[in-house]
């Protein structure tokens, strides 16, 4: 709790230069953010520092769900679903972003590097049906793992098994399947490698 709020102190003392109204009403929707992560994130089995959440997430958690530092969730308008089964570990990766309506289910694991960013109504499930962790006709699981700053634009499903290389992206709509390598743009149904991601500065 000590380091949470000290964390909010810092992030006030970075606006000091702002007006003082402006000052704070972002400190109100700040400290807001971070109070509503302590409540929605309540049933993870561990939350990492400064995490920020905007509307409601669901968290089924009869598993293992990990969440890094610096974690946004922004779900005002549809919830973020987090859900694992019995033997299921999900582990989500410091700095990741993740929009409304994503689904992310683990049977058995799904782990998310550094930076990741998950656009609105993704699904990443290592089961055949999302979210129907240890019930009959989910399948087996195999896990997924997505790679540091991946980014998942809106709509993209990743299916069981899948494994996307660090920096990669992956355009709207698509399913993803196999292996992605790093550093490319894939997209389609299935995904394929369309081009290498242009060099850029750093997130």
């Amino acid at each position: 709790m000590a380091d949470r709020l000290g964390g909010l102190f810092d992030k006030f003392a970075k606006h000091r230069s702002l007006p003082m109204s402006a000052f704070a009403a972002k400190s109100a929707r700040l400290a807001l953010h971070k109070l509503n992560a302590m409540v929605q994130l309540r049933a993870c089995t561990s939350v990492g520092a400064d995490p920020r959440v905007v509307g409601r997430v669901r968290v089924d958690n009869a598993g293992r769900i990990t969440v890094g530092d610096n974690v946004r969730l922004s779900s005002e308008w549809s919830p973020i679903e987090l859900v694992t089964g019995p033997s299921g570990v999900l582990e989500i990766g410091d700095g990741t972003e993740m929009n409304y309506g994503a689904l992310l289910s683990a049977s058995s694991r799904v782990t998310l590097g550094k930076k990741v960013m998950i656009g609105n109504y993704c699904i990443v499930a290592d089961t055949e049906v999302p979210g129907a962790v240890g019930t009959p006709g989910g399948g087996q699981p195999h896990d997924i793992t997505i790679g540091d700053e991946v980014w998942l634009a809106v709509r993209v499903t990743v299916l069981p098994g899948t494994r996307i290389g660090a920096r990669s992206v992956i355009t709207a709509g698509s399913v993803v399947s196999g292996t992605i390598p790093e550093g490319v743009v894939a997209g389609g149904i299935p995904a394929r490698v369309l081009r290498a991601v242009e060099p850029g500065p750093p997130r």
